[in-house]
């Protein structure tokens, strides 16, 4: 009996394949139960093989009827796993959905006839003079054309891509939407199931198992057409895809900084690269990357300048609070503003990048401060729980009545978090609605969707957020937006924060104003005449990007370099630096600098101390070369099993 032999993924933290022999023929693609030792392990079939002289396991069960992924999406994922040094088996296991992650399901996918008749309702709404350019443009984009669809908050971005998805659906092809947030998907799936009804599904993480799968199924066989979808599902299987879209591409949100540590938004464009098909990368406050490459000449560029209602864009104003006594966080005259502006009957949102009600707990006495032991980072006292809590494991504790160094009662809280902002308010203005927007606020099934259909149903009220509350939402009767605490995007040593400041800025104000001209946004800070804040005062994201682009490209920064870090956790913190500097002994090469072992910016986490290398390298092409060696070095260090590490390429958190 003749035997087919192949090369099997299996999702474990181990850089290969392992060949497994089958007396059938089994499509590429193919999920497949494996023997691994003394388990039974799910395994994906990436190809087939010769006999290599060794003996193998049999293939212990077939589990589809036909493949998961196709030869091409395959060839997508072995790409994946080179570019970001990650197993293969993890990789593939990270766009399966759950459902489909365990060895007891067997699936079957009904066919779906790919050209079956559907009706689209007629676009109601009127296109801008602008838009209708940007729609006639996009749509004659052919093979991969990558291009930034650079639009003003409230241009009409959205609708110019369900004008660009409806023609890929009337060419019987499919269409992927992906948003950098589960918040984002619901008022994008309403949006879209207006115009395009039942062909419109939704996948996130926050959906049960078994709709997750439903919706999988569903793109799969082609039944439906549009998937909106974060970034698990930049890699959705689709029969007939021809156009991705990327809304907000420049959202940090779109990489995941756990496990696989891939961007979403970069598969996705090699993804429509590999498919030679158009992808749209929308957004008001476009990466740095992004700009590069239209730059460049990489990618193209069509431009949205004007707000749909013709209003003009909301009204800086930098206020100096050096000499500010202020109140949970704010200015006497942000004080003034918000009383102004509720009795014109308008909504104010304040947006603050902190939850919970004080960021640090401390001693006066002798300056103690409340840490997490786990983590070593200040403990956020929640007032709704009366807890303190560690936002970076979630650890919680009591709240001590004296002092555990010294037994003084002199305990205060420092800082300001959306809690107490919305405790004050509600002192301040006992008869107005406040809602608070954070992760706390939205945990619950729902909870997101019901809370934003009561800001748009409200008159005058008061918005709470952090950064949540600013992505892409529209609230029509919004007029002064307050935001509080952004020296930290001045001050900070995080190479992205100037660029994330910015983008937060331009995106929260861009939630005013909508409905009128006549918006305001009050930014408070130390540091009124910061140049890059001056930059942001006059509203033009355009300018102050290519500010900082000219900055980074005469110091030879990002976009203008490619980086890659090498990471390695233990509970001793010299067994990391013993480790990496054995490993930057290994290093030469004139092309790609080094710089560490240094602690990570979460230099302890869950009880692990973190350290790390910084690679950067002109090209990427020399950060790849650099980063094989590396991990080929790294996998046959025995002194590796002292410590968990890890590679993050094109990395957003330092």
């Amino acid at each position: 009996m003749n035997n087919f032999f192949y090369n099997v993924s299996i999702a474990i933290p181990l850089r290969q394949a392992f060949t497994y022999h089958s007396d059938k023929r089994i499509p590429l693609g193919t999920r497949v139960a494996v023997k691994f030792g003394a388990k039974l392990k799910l395994g994906i079939i990436l190809d087939e093989t010769k006999q290599q002289g060794i003996q193998t396991k049999p293939i212990h069960q077939v589990l589809d009827d036909e493949p998961i992924f196709s030869a091409m999406e395959l060839n997508i994922l072995s790409w994946a796993s080179h570019y970001y040094h990650h197993p293969i088996g993890e990789v593939c296991n990270a766009f399966l959905p759950t459902s489909l992650r365990s060895v007891k399901t067997v699936m079957s996918i009904d066919a779906f006839p790919l050209n079956a008749d559907f009706e689209i309702t007629n676009f109601t709404k009127i296109l801008s003079d602008q838009q209708t350019v940007a729609v006639k443009f996009l749509l004659k984009l052919q093979g991969f054309s990558p291009t930034l669809l650079y639009g003003v908050t409230g241009s009409g971005k959205t609708e110019v891509y369900m004008r660009c998805i409806q023609e890929q659906l009337l060419q019987d092809k499919s269409a992927l939407f992906l948003a950098p947030e589960i918040s984002l998907t619901p008022q994008l799936e309403l949006r879209l199931k207006e115009q395009f009804g039942d062909l419109v599904v939704l996948y996130h993480s926050k959906m049960t198992p078994a709709k997750r799968y439903q919706a999988w199924k569903k793109f799969r066989r082609g039944e439906a057409r549009v998937l909106i979808g974060t970034r698990s599902a930049a890699m959705m299987p689709a029969p007939n895809l021809g156009l991705i879209i990327v809304d907000e591409e420049h959202d940090a949100s779109y990489k995941q900084n756990e496990g696989f540590k891939f961007s979403a938004r970069d598969l996705a464009i090699k993804r429509a690269q590999m498919l030679k098909i158009p992808i749209i990368l929308g957004s008001a406050t476009p990466s740095l990357r992004t700009l590069r490459s239209v730059e460049e000449k990489k990618f193209g560029i069509i431009k949205l300048t004007k707000r749909i209602t013709k209003q003009n864009p909301p009204k800086f104003l930098i206020l100096d609070i050096n000499e500010a006594i202020l109140t949970s966080g704010l200015a006497p005259q942000a004080i003034e503003a918000i009383a102004a502006t509720l009795q014109q009957k308008k909504q104010v949102m304040i947006f603050i990048n902190r939850r919970g009600f004080a960021p640090q707990f401390i001693c006066a006495n002798c300056d103690w401060r409340a840490i997490c032991n786990s983590c070593e980072s200040s403990l956020v006292f929640h007032h709704h729980q009366d807890r303190l809590i560690c936002h970076r494991c979630d650890s919680a504790f009591g709240v001590p009545k004296h002092c555990p160094a010294c037994s003084a009662e002199q305990l205060s809280l420092i800082g300001t978090g959306t809690e107490q902002l919305e405790i004050t308010l509600q002192e301040l203005f006992p008869k107005i609605p406040i809602y608070r927007m954070d992760k706390d606020s939205t945990k619950k099934t729902n909870s997101m969707e019901r809370l934003l259909d009561t800001i748009r149903d409200s008159q005058s009220s008061i918005l709470i957020g952090t950064q949540m509350l600013i992505k892409g939402h529209d609230f029509p009767n919004l007029e002064l937006v307050v935001a509080i605490d952004v020296d930290q995007g001045v001050t900070s040593l995080h190479p992205g924060a100037i660029e994330e400041m910015g983008q937060q800025l331009i995106q929260v104000a861009g939630r005013a104003g909508r409905s009128d001209g006549n918006a305001l946004v009050l930014v408070q800070s130390r540091y009124a005449e910061d140049k890059n804040l001056l930059q942001l005062k006059q509203g033009n994201y355009w300018n102050f990007a290519h500010s900082i682009m000219i900055e980074r490209k005469a110091l030879n920064q990002t976009p203008y370099a490619f980086e890659a870090i090498i990471k390695a956790s233990s509970p001793k913190a010299q067994t990391n630096l013993d480790f990496l500097h054995e490993l930057k002994s290994t290093v030469n090469s004139k092309h790609c600098m080094l710089v560490g072992p240094i602690p990570s910016m979460q230099a302890k986490l869950r009880g692990s101390y973190q350290h790390q290398l910084v690679l950067q390298a002109p090209t990427r092409t020399n950060l790849n070369s650099m980063l094989q060696t590396l991990v080929k070095t790294l996998s046959e260090n025995k002194k590796s099993n002292k410590v968990r590490w890890s590679v993050n390429v094109d990395p957003i958190e330092f």
